[in-house]
């Protein structure tokens, strides 16, 4: 009797199926499936850029590499793909990590499909019934105003949102540097959307161990449990030699 695998390579089990997580190398690459924080289309988490230039091999696409806009003005490295359709993403690369581990994906076309519809364009409302309660606005008309907040929410350390205000003009309540709540009525007024929107994937940062000197790590080493450092130990004090005594005494 043969068995087919099945595309989520789902298992069966006593409670029913079980879905692993796919790789790379098992997602076609016209899939336009969106797992928040964990996939975009075939581009996958925790993939580098050997990984992203050898999923293009033998394809027809072209990625074009170049350095994307960051924040304050600053650059980073990146690439953009499926440049001019519906599906259009920029890609960026860590620019500290050696292996260049993708940071996050920007989702520029309308064509990919993510959890609750969420896409550009999107309001405050339809953005606040994907992350399953409210949420934080930063206040418009400085470099990092529209950006949401979603601590606590769905959508926290998963998705980035930018809003634009519908309105040219708004009150200062709405700007400058503070957080606003997805559910205020000056800020529902203005009838924001959402202008940009990524699917982040975390790099866990290594860290750096405590440096000491090979003076330390030998008095470390040298000590068995129970005692002391031998840096800690007092030296023996030689003993003081008695004075003769004299007859009579």
């Amino acid at each position: 009797m043969r068995f087919r695998l099945l595309p989520l390579f789902a298992l069966c089990s006593a409670s029913g199926l079980l879905l692993l997580p796919l790789h790379a190398e098992e997602i076609a690459l016209t899939d336009s499936t969106v797992v928040p924080g964990e996939r975009v289309g075939p581009i996958v988490k925790g993939m580098t850029l050997p990984g992203f230039k050898g999923l293009l091999l033998g394809s027809k696409e072209k990625a074009v590499y170049q350095d994307l806009p960051g924040g304050e003005g600053s650059t980073i490295p990146g690439a953009v793909l499926f440049k001019g359709t519906d599906r259009e993403i920029q890609v960026v690369f860590n620019p500290d990590g050696e292996e260049k581990e993708i940071l996050e994906v920007r989702i520029i076309g309308k064509g990919w499909k993510i959890p609750g519809g969420l896409n550009r364009g999107m309001s405050l409302e339809g953005v606040q019934k994907v992350n399953e309660k409210p949420y934080k606005v930063a206040g418009f008309g400085w470099d990092y105003g529209g950006y949401a907040d979603f601590s606590g929410g769905k959508l926290e350390g998963k998705i980035s949102v930018r809003f634009k205000p519908g309105a040219k003009e708004y009150g200062e309540s709405l700007a400058g540097d503070r957080l606003i709540s997805s559910e205020d009525a000056a800020l529902k007024k203005i009838n924001p959307t959402v202008e940009e929107l990524s699917v982040l994937f975390p790099v866990k940062e290594d860290v750096p161990k405590e440096e000491t000197s090979p003076a330390e790590e030998t008095t470390r080493d040298a000590a068995k449990p129970g005692e002391k450092p031998d840096a800690e130990k007092k030296e023996p004090q030689p003993k003081k030699e008695e004075a003769p005594k004299k007859e009579g005494e």
